[in-house]
Order: C-alpha cells, then sequence, then structure tokens
C-alpha cells in the first residue's frame, strides 16, 4: 500500500458526486441530513464504500483507502499525442509492457509482440536481418503498402512523407529477382532499435484509435516507447551466444533417382551425368552462429533522468555467404525545469550495419543443379565445375555463394528533441512541440563473376553500385487542455497541433557490364564494356492538423472525438487534401448500480466507434506523365532526317486518395479481481479509392499501363483476447500467467473500376519458370490475391490424372482439367478462384511460469486456412526439366505427378498451409552476484512446426507464393543478464 494521494478519483454520496484533487482530497456541498453509503471509484482500484449519517450542516471529514486491482486500469498508456488511464480508452488498443514482452533471443521489435496482440500477424524474413511484415486486421491495400505506421518516441517511421519513404536497398533493377522468389533485399524498418532499449509497446488496432494520424493510419499505428533512466544509477548487461540450423529445405530427388529419370525420360543427357553423389542444399548450407552484447548506464537526479545504450549483434547466416553485423547505441535524457512547469526530452537512435544477402540465384539453383555433378573442377576458372559454355543450364550454388557478392552498409540515426510547457496562466493548458529526424545513408555492391555460367551467356561480368540515401523530418506542435474542475458533470479534455514532414530521398545507380577481368572485383567498373549511370531524386510532403476531444463522467461514460485533416503532394490538383473524422463511445457497465454487487466482476466495459484513415504509402509523382526516350531502333524518318522520339506515359490526374472505414464494436471485461481479464472485438473495414497499376485498352493511352484508383475492398473479423493470473504462489510458490489470443477475419474485393478491363477482374501473382503466368486474380466477391487455377482431375487413388482422356492421342487441357463452364473445351475461361494466402484464423498463446528462482515461457502460434502456392514444385516438378540442353533436377513431387510438362496453374500446387508453431521455449534461472540481481537462460527458438505444407516454411510470405524462400532456421541460445 503506497499511501499515496489519488488524483481522479470519483465520489458519491446522496446523489451528488466530486473527483479528488491532485493531494487527493474530495468536497461534496449542500447536502441534506441523511444515512445513505459514500462511494468511491477509480479505474485500476477496486472500489471501496463506507455508510455514512450526515446531520443538517454538519461538516464530515471522511478518508478511505482505495486497493490497487491486479490489472491496472489506471495505468498510463501511450497513444496518439498524449496518454490515457488503460481503462478509459474507447479503442481496440493493446498495450504490451517490457515486462510482458516475449522472452528469449529477440532480434527485432516486433518479435516483442507477436501473439500477444489479437489480429496482428507477424510475418519473418528468415534472411539475417532481413525484414519483418506485420499485418493488423488484415491488408487495406492492392497495391499501396499495408504495413503499420511506427511512431518511436514521437518520431513517425512507416511509409509516406516524414513517416518513412524508407530507403528500399533494392530499387528496382537492382537485380533480376526471380518473382516470388522470397529474398527480400529490403532492412528491416525498426533494425536500428535494440529490443533491450524498449519500454512499451501499443498497437493501435481500431480506426478511432489510430485516426489522429490520419493519413498514414489505415494499417494501423505502433507506437514504441523507450526506456528512460529511473531513481539511482543502474548498469544492465545482457549477452547471448546462438547456434541456428536449417529446418527443411526443398525436397528434391537425389542422384540416384535423378539418374534414373534422366536415363528414362531424357536418354539423349545420360552423358551429362557424373559420378558424384552432390546434395547441393547441404553444400550451400551451414550452422549459423552468432552473439549479441547490449549494455545501458541509467539514472536518475532530482531533475533529470538519463539513459544510454549499447548493442552489439553479429549473426551468420545458414546459407553461406549471409550475414549480418550491428553496432548501435541509443540516449534518452529528460530535463525538468521552472519547477517542473517545463519537460525537455532529447531521444536519439543511431546504427551501423553490415549486410551480406543471400546471392541472386544462390538457392534456386541448389534446387535445379544436377546432383551427379560435382562440386569442384580444378580446370575450371575458379576451381567449380561448370556445364558446358552455351548449354541452357543451371549455375554452380557453391559458385555463386563463394565468387559473387552482394552487400551493403547502412548507417541510421532516428531522434527527436520534445519541450513540454505547463502554461501558469491557464491551469490544466499544456503546450508541446516535438522536432524529429531520420536519417539513412547507405552503399551497396553486388558483383556477379564473369566466369558464372549465366553471366557467360548473358552480361559476361557485372558489377552494380547503388549509395541510397534519405532524410525525414518532422515538426508538430500542440495544446493540451485538460478542465482542472470539471466540465459539467465530467472531465474535459482537448488536444489540438499541426504537424508538417517532408522526405528527400537520392538513389543514384551504376551498373557496368563486360568486365574486363574479375580480379578486381568490385574495382573493375573503368574497364566494363558498358557502364550505366542513373539518379532518382524524390521529395514529398505532409501538411496535417489536428484535434481531439475526450470526455470522461466518472469513468463510466466517455466520449471520444478526432478529426485530422492532411494534405499530401502525392495527389493532384483538386485532391491533395483528406479529412479523416473518428467517434468513439464506451460505457462502463461494472459501475451501474444493477452490476455494482455482481460478484467477480471487476470490470465491464462497451466500446463502439467508427473512423476514417487514408493511406499514401505508395509512389511519388503518380499525377504527373512521365516521358521515355526512345532508343536507335524506335526513330521516325521525315525526309533525310531521323527523330527520336518522346513518348509521354499514362497518367490519372485526379488520382486521389486510398480511404478505410472502420467500424468496431468491443468489450472489456475482468473477474476476480482483474485476475482473469480481456477483450472481444468485432470489426468492419471498408477500403474505396484502392490504387492499382492496370491494363488499359489498346490503343486508349500511350501506354499499356494506368496508376489509377480501381475499386473497393472489405476487410471484417473478430477478435479474442484472454489474459489469466492462473497461479499466483508469491516469492516461493509457483506462479503462472497465461494469455490467449484468437482473430479470424475475412477479406472481400467488392468492387473494381471498368477500366480495370474486361470481366472486372486483374491478374496478378508472377511465378517462376512460366513467362508471363499470373497465378492470381483479383476479382469482385473473392479476398484478394486468391489463386486463379485449374480444377485437375483425380483419379481413384486422389492423384492428379496425367495421361490421355478422351483418346486423341495427346495429353492437353481437356484430359487434365475439369471443365468448369460446360463449353467443351478447357481454356482461360475454366480458371476459378481457389483460396487465398490469408488464414482464416490467427491463434497466439503465451505462458510465463515461475517458481522460486527458476522461470520458463513459452509461445505457440497457430495459423488455420492459409494456403500458399509452391512454386519450387510447379517451375521443376516436370521431367521436361531433365530434357533441357543440360538436365536440371526435379522436385519430387513429380514422382506422384508424373507430370511430363509444366502445369503451372493447376490447383496441385495450391496447399493448405495451416500450421502450428512452437515459435519460442525458454528456461531461466535467477541469483545473486554480491547482492546484485543476474540471470542465466537458454532458449529454442522455432522449436517445432506441424503442418501438412510441402513446402519450405507454410509462412510462405504475406502473398502466399513459395518460390525458394530463405530457409526457416531452429536456433539454441544461451544467455546471461546482470544489473547492479
Amino acid at each position: 500500500m503506497s499511501q499515496q494521494p489519488l488524483r481522479g478519483a470519483n465520489v458519491a454520496f446522496a446523489g451528488r458526486s466530486a473527483q479528488t484533487n491532485t493531494d487527493g482530497r474530495y468536497t461534496l456541498t449542500g447536502l441534506p441530513a441523511t444515512t445513505d453509503t459514500l462511494r468511491v471509484t477509480m479505474i485500476g482500484y477496486a472500489p471501496a464504500a463506507r455508510a455514512l449519517t450526515v446531520a443538517a450542516g454538519e461538516v464530515v471529514d471522511l478518508d478511505l483507502v482505495l486497493a490497487a486491482q491486479a490489472l491496472n486500469l489506471a495505468e498510463m498508456v501511450v497513444v496518439g499525442y498524449g496518454e490515457q488511464a488503460a481503462g478509459n480508452i474507447t479503442g481496440a488498443v493493446t498495450s504490451i509492457s517490457a515486462q510482458e514482452f516475449n522472452k528469449g533471443r529477440i532480434v527485432s521489435p516486433q518479435e516483442l509482440i507477436q501473439n500477444k496482440a489479437a489480429g496482428v500477424q507477424v510475418i519473418e524474413n528468415n534472411e539475417p536481418g532481413g525484414g519483418t511484415s506485420v499485418r493488423i486486421r488484415g491488408a487495406t491495400s492492392i497495391n499501396a503498402s499495408s504495413e503499420p505506421l511506427y511512431v518511436i518516441d514521437g518520431v513517425p517511421i512507416g511509409s509516406g512523407a516524414g513517416a518513412g519513404l524508407l530507403v528500399e536497398l533494392d530499387r528496382p533493377n537492382f537485380t533480376t529477382p526471380v518473382p516470388g522468389s522470397g529474398i527480400a533485399k529490403g532492412r528491416d524498418p525498426l533494425n536500428f532499435i535494440n529490443p533491450d532499449d524498449i519500454e512499451s509497446i501499443t498497437v493501435l488496432r481500431d480506426a478511432s484509435a489510430a485516426s489522429i494520424y490520419g493519413a498514414n493510419a489505415a494499417n494501423g499505428v505502433v507506437l514504441i516507447t523507450t526506456k528512460s533512466g529511473r531513481e539511482r544509477p543502474q548498469f544492465e548487461y545482457s549477452g547471448t551466444f546462438s547456434a541456428s540450423t536449417a529446418t527443411r529445405y526443398p525436397s528434391i530427388l537425389n542422384a540416384d533417382q535423378f539418374r534414373a529419370a534422366v536415363e528414362q525420360y531424357a536418354p539423349g543427357n545420360v552423358d551429362q551425368l557424373r559420378s558424384a553423389n552432390t546434395d547441393w542444399f547441404d553444400v550451400v548450407d551451414r550452422t549459423g552462429l552468432g552473439q549479441e552484447q547490449n549494455a545501458a548506464l541509467s539514472g536518475q537526479g532530482n531533475t533529470m533522468d538519463y539513459r544510454l545504450s549499447f548493442n552489439y549483434l553479429d549473426q551468420d547466416g545458414i546459407i553461406r555467404g549471409t550475414h549480418t553485423q550491428r553496432v548501435g547505441i541509443g540516449v534518452n535524457y529528460n530535463q525538468r525545469l521552472a519547477n517542473d512547469r517545463i519537460t525537455l526530452r532529447f531521444n536519439a537512435r543511431g546504427s551501423r550495419a553490415e549486410d551480406q544477402f543471400t546471392p541472386l540465384g544462390v538457392l534456386s539453383n541448389a534446387a535445379q543443379m544436377g546432383p551427379t555433378q560435382p562440386v569442384h573442377d580444378g580446370n575450371a576458372p575458379g576451381g567449380y565445375y561448370d556445364y558446358t559454355t552455351g548449354l541452357t543450364s543451371p549455375d554452380n550454388p557453391a559458385a555463386i555463394a563463394f565468387l559473387a557478392r552482394d552487400q551493403a552498409t547502412t548507417y541510421r540515426s532516428v531522434g527527436n528533441v520534445q519541450a513540454e510547457y505547463s502554461l501558469p496562466f491557464v491551469n490544466g493548458l499544456k503546450a508541446n512541440a516535438n522536432l524529429g529526424y531520420d536519417v539513412t545513408e547507405a552503399d551497396r555492391e553486388a558483383f556477379n563473376p564473369s566466369i558464372l555460367h549465366r553471366q557467360t551467356v548473358t552480361d559476361h561480368g557485372q558489377i552494380i553500385r547503388t549509395s541510397p540515401s534519405q532524410l525525414n523530418t518532422v515538426f508538430e506542435s500542440y495544446l493540451n487542455y485538460v478542465t482542472p474542475g470539471g466540465f459539467g458533470p465530467g472531465i474535459l479534455d482537448l488536444t489540438g497541433g499541426y504537424s508538417y514532414a517532408k522526405a528527400h530521398a537520392e538513389y543514384p545507380r551504376l551498373e557496368a557490364k563486360g568486365l574486363s577481368t574479375d580480379a578486381l572485383g568490385t574495382d573493375g567498373i573503368p574497364g566494363a564494356d558498358i557502364i550505366q549511370n542513373s539518379l532518382d531524386v524524390q521529395d514529398s510532403k505532409l501538411i496535417s492538423f489536428f484535434g481531439r476531444a475526450n470526455y470522461n463522467i466518472n469513468d463510466k461514460y466517455i466520449l471520444a472525438l478526432s478529426l485530422r485533416r492532411d494534405g499530401s503532394s502525392r495527389f493532384g490538383e483538386g485532391n491533395e487534401w483528406g479529412n479523416f473524422p473518428s467517434v468513439a463511445v464506451a460505457w462502463r457497465l461494472s459501475q451501474e448500480p444493477f452490476l455494482r454487487n455482481v460478484g467477480g466482476l471487476s470490470d465491464l466495459k462497451l466500446r463502439a466507434s467508427w473512423a476514417r484513415t487514408g493511406n499514401q504509402a505508395f509512389g511519388n509523382y503518380l499525377q504527373y506523365s512521365s516521358y521515355t526516350v526512345g532508343d536507335g531502333q524506335t526513330q521516325y524518318p521525315i525526309g533525310d532526317t531521323l527523330i527520336t522520339t518522346i513518348r509521354p506515359g499514362a497518367v490519372d490526374p485526379n488520382i486521389k486518395w486510398e480511404s478505410t472505414r472502420s467500424v468496431d464494436i468491443g468489450l472489456d471485461f475482468g473477474f476476480a479481481n482483474n485476475r482473469f481479464s480481456g477483450a472481444i472485438d468485432w470489426y468492419d473495414k471498408r477500403t474505396t479509392d484502392l490504387i492499382f497499376r492496370v491494363a488499359v485498352p489498346a490503343g486508349t493511352n500511350l501506354s499499356n499501363f494506368i496508376t489509377t484508383n480501381i475499386g473497393s475492398m472489405r476487410n471484417r473479423g473478430l477478435e479474442l483476447s484472454l489474459g489469466a493470473r492462473v497461479l499466483d504462489g508469491g516469492d516461493r510458490g509457483l506462479s503462472w500467467q497465461a494469455d490467449f489470443t484468437a482473430a479470424r477475419n475475412t477479406n472481400e474485393l467488392l468492387t473494381i473500376d471498368p477500366i480495370a478491363g474486361a470481366g472486372q477482374q486483374i491478374l496478378t501473382g508472377d511465378v517462376a519458370g512460366g513467362v508471363g503466368t499470373k497465378i492470381q486474380v483479383l476479382t469482385p466477391g473473392r479476398p484478394i490475391n486468391s489463386f486463379n487455377v485449374y480444377t485437375h482431375k483425380l483419379d481413384a487413388n486422389g492423384k492428379p490424372i496425367y495421361s490421355d482422356q478422351n483418346g486423341d492421342g495427346n495429353i492437353n487441357d481437356d484430359d487434365l482439367y475439369i471443365d468448369q463452364n460446360g463449353d467443351g473445351i478447357v481454356n482461360q475461361d475454366d480458371l476459378r478462384p481457389f483460396e487465398d494466402p490469408a488464414p482464416d484464423w490467427i491463434l497466439g498463446h503465451s505462458s510465463y511460469m515461475a517458481w522460486g528462482k527458476f522461470d520458463m515461457g513459452f509461445t505457440l502460434r497457430a495459423y488455420l486456412g492459409n494456403y500458399a502456392y509452391n512454386n519450387v514444385a510447379s517451375n521443376i516438378g516436370t521431367y521436361a526439366e531433365v530434357a533441357r540442353s543440360s538436365p536440371y533436377n526435379l522436385h519430387t513431387s513429380v514422382l506422384e505427378t508424373g507430370f511430363a510438362t509444366p502445369q503451372y496453374q493447376s490447383n496441385y500446387y495450391v496447399e493448405d498451409a495451416s500450421f502450428l508453431r512452437m515459435d519460442n521455449i525458454t528456461l531461466g534461472y535467477s541469483f545473486d552476484i554480491r547482492g546484485q540481481a543476474a540471470r542465466i537462460f537458454g532458449t529454442v527458438q522455432n522449436a517445432f512446426t506441424i503442418t501438412g505444407y510441402s513446402g519450405v516454411d507454410p509462412t510462405a510470405g504475406l502473398n502466399g507464393i513459395d518460390n525458394n524462400i530463405y530457409p526457416r532456421s531452429r536456433t539454441f541460445t544461451s544467455g546471461l543478464s546482470l544489473r547492479f
């Protein structure tokens, strides 16, 4: 019991009420002579009551003590431009503190909250330092980013001017990536933050909570608050060492199976077989060793507090040649002046990251290279075996891994200076100003030596250099006023402000082809036959005005209104500005007399909200036409003169905001002094004016595609979260905290504008191997990115048919696929949407148990109803691959199907990718070293996965196309943490 005064407690007696001031005092006047019960309530505390008799004119002085509840609903939670008591939030908001974060080896901040917030989907890129994607309540766009807005100590990081325009290290044409390859060259947008520096993460899931951020909030908002100094000086250290191994690779033929396939289906290629028995994935695979070291010094004085932190990460990938190394520092300093009326805050993060990416083609060639071929050849340039020059054949994956390079060095810093001033002339009025920055400088080099097989027939050696840079700045100022003595029966909280954000990015690029020598590596540019330079410069701005009003009556009836008006440089004249309002209400039923005495009920709050948000997370200058200068083959003769043509691209000058309207109804509940608590939410999100690049009818434009607003879609879902303090054994007994989340989201494309083409559908989803083949479709009435495939006929054993069924002596589509429209011909008209990549249900569970000095935690995750297209199987799961000029290896699915030709659009390759995964198991032991706290722990990351999916990983990326993605690893980690 703290014995500290409580401000804001509601005191009611004889039909009159008041709230306690900062000293915990209250006054009730004009009371009649009566006997009644004095009741005191406050969010986060158990109600208190005492019978009292008051005589006419009597002055009574009565003190009461409130007991804190297990779940502190009075805890202040960071929301947009301020804080609110957790129990008074009107939207769907999940706040996770450092004590509640996932335990074990955590590399990216997103992993801290995996399975902790219902409706939040976290998809990791398995490559070291690779990007982590987050979806909140499904995708809200089909072309623009669906990533949430990240706000770190008040600085927006994400998409849009001043909210990102993140440096993409894989700018267009940096390489020629295989469609759907899953090898993302971009880095994690939060990889400059040490997870150990984070104090709390708040996820604004519904639009009413996020709408204060307007144009950048359609995909939800993630607010990250970093740690500051507290109490006496304190030093913290943690260190981990880890080892990672691959859990699964593509299932391909071994050497004996491959020899048999060549002998039967391509006898003319038998002479190309060798005597080796090579497992190419084993050749490029390794155990990835890693370490991470963290240190922090923090403290607090009478008018200031500080925290300095250092982070070092070094991680080898499980594919040879992949690696990431990062050094980061963090500074938090807060200074209070003028008797605490002025508070100055300075926060900064900086990092230097060195990344070695997966060289293009390592994984695909490991799947395709013949297993009878040797790794080395002492007579070959570079010492690696290669097929005869001129043959269509795969590259030696070992040669790519050891001779090619793709690396980058990135410097990044994010920080801000904030000032808060409590104005002396108006009680309750505060002025705030925030100046933030996000700066990135990067250098990336890729080197493909001329001795690689594909280089001998294409570029004859290639070097690419890019030096992307970016500067984002944001200035925000706002006023906040809270009525000190109440406003009518409640308290009014007003916020109004202005925001100006600007982003400037440059992408210089140099490419050299036809190298005179490989010996100089990336310094061989001067001797190249072809040298090409380009520079892409982009600027964008976002200007905003925003306001919010919260009205709270005794923590029982709460109203929240907000409005933001954004002006973006990304839209044409007349469409620059967008208005994004929200309204939300909450009713705490547990404070009503008819529920006040219900046994075991601690809290029951009904919420409802409506809001509109925007999305501008796509390219700049879409409202302007770009011009393409023709080459010598497109010159037009006028007399004896050849005129070089300049062609404008198609443009829609009226392109406008994507807009998302959201409705949310929620119920927060708590039982047994909030020992058991949770929330249920139902939502409906409808996005209109979707932006997409679509084909246009021939002859209507000078280009074949145009970026425009094409239609609308809907996400509708249900979310459930439940937290339980199952056991509370104190310091010596067994304690167990368990959390459960469940979320179901259904997505549907509602409309497509006729400009999208006949039949009102858009084909998308490029796949490797099938040139021009698109495996997904956007069509009204179906989820976005549904797989667009034929329904394969099956035999009595449930296997796909591959034989002549109609007796014409040929095997064609009429034999293999079902004629859906009954016209007697199987063609493109018989393609049908079949399942989609998004899970129907996302389930999560985390448990933390402690007994004495021992602790254990684990997290489980399940996706149900998600489908993936196994592009590795469809690309090389056909005997035609061994009949090439040099035989390619085959996917083992061919042993079941017997396919002699590719069947890219067969639903056979669309697999149920539902899974159950043990993400993390951690066991720890706490002890003292000379009176100082210490802990050792061991962790297994990705302990096991149960799935029926035959590919590498059922989380094959958000688009659901699995083509040689970076394999998932199982990581064993040991660590030590100290605090003194």
